[in-house]
């Protein structure tokens, strides 16, 4: 449990970083437009720092989910890491950011690209989980 436990700490920093870097550095034009095309006066419940946490902490989610599942499979290859990335990336970002769009909290470009951010961060992580992750 240690290891998986550690691994999730690694993986969940590298979606961290890796989101931060896209939601930033390539869709940052289109989070400050869906920003300001939010209806006046809505925002989250709660301080501001509680946002950014719970914001941090989902990545951590997703990787534990990830390591888990992995580090308890019975097939450890790349190409089972690459579909259970998948499937977790359906099960969570994927359906998260359509339910945003159905809501009305968010454009369906905005959503797009950040669903599809996030499935690339998860791609690119999987690969990893073999080499890190081994039987005994």
């Amino acid at each position: 449990m240690k290891r998986i436990l550690l691994w999730t700490i690694v993986f969940g920093i590298a979606l961290n970083i890796l989101g931060w870097l896209g939601n930033n550095l390539v869709l940052g034009d289109l989070w400050d437009q869906a920003n300001a095309d939010v209806k006046a006066g809505f925002s989250a419940p709660w301080p501001d720092v509680v946002h950014e946490i719970i914001t941090i902490v989902s990545d951590f989610i997703f990787a534990f989910v990830l390591v888990w599942v992995f580090a308890n499979a019975r097939r450890k290859t790349i190409a089972f890491a690459l579909s259970l990335a998948v499937v977790i990336w359906v099960a969570g970002p994927a359906l998260f950011y359509l339910v945003m769009v159905n809501s009305g909290f968010l454009p369906v470009e905005i959503s797009v690209k950040t669903s599809i951010l996030a499935l690339t961060t998860f791609l690119i992580t999987a690969p990893l989980l073999p080499v890190v992750i081994k039987d005994r």
